[in-house]
């Protein structure tokens, strides 16, 4: 099985498959007389929660929809909340929903990339970004987002704090994405994001 990202779960369908879910494809039909006035802020920071308990509490990797929602129910009752959150009934066409989601937005961790590059340090960092880039868009996503780019500088460079040579490794990582993004995309509408 694949090893998702922090924000992600395997999300089991009522046939037994499996597909991967971000934290933001994790929506619900929120009912009841409270629904109206919840802050969309404080259900997101719930979700996370639940997401945090079965992956690091639990030590689950796969999580049913109704698993979740009864969970996060049961979060937001403990915050004072009286709504019902429910998957609409029908869990296979919401988690197919959901999977398309999470196929629209790929992620990458660039910190991931710059630890992988070992000793070589950007002589194989920038081959592999080049990659994983190009790997990214195959897919045809909505948006393409590399995460992790400050860690990944002082990760290649060894350093613990913010340096002026990190400052301008930062900006080569940048100006080499843009160069490569107008390059491969295409005619393609995706959006690029680095954080």
């Amino acid at each position: 099985m694949i090893e998702l990202d922090r924000d992600s779960i395997w999300l089991t369908q009522p046939d037994g498959e499996s597909v991967p879910c971000s934290l933001e494809a994790l929506t619900f039909e929120i009912a009841g007389s409270e629904a109206a006035r919840l802050d969309p802020e404080v259900l997101r920071h719930a979700a996370a929660g639940v997401l945090h308990y079965f992956k690091d509490e639990l030590k689950r990797t796969q999580v049913t929809l109704a698993e979740f929602a009864t969970a996060l129910a049961r979060v937001l009752e403990g915050l004072g909340l009286c709504v019902e959150v429910t998957t609409g009934g029908n869990t296979a066409a919401a988690a197919a929903a959901m999977a398309a989601t999470a196929a629209a937005i790929r992620q990458a961790d660039l910190r991931e990339l710059a630890f992988e590059s070992g000793k070589l340090g950007e002589l194989d960092f920038f081959p592999r970004l080049h990659t994983t880039l190009r790997k990214e868009l195959e897919a045809d996503p909505e948006r393409v987002e590399f995460r992790g780019l400050r860690g990944a500088v002082k990760q290649l460079l060894g350093r613990k704090h913010w340096t002026n040579g990190c400052r301008d490794l930062e900006d080569r990582i940048l100006k080499a994405l843009r160069e490569w993004w107008i390059q491969e995309k295409g005619d393609r509408r995706a959006l690029l994001l680095v954080s």
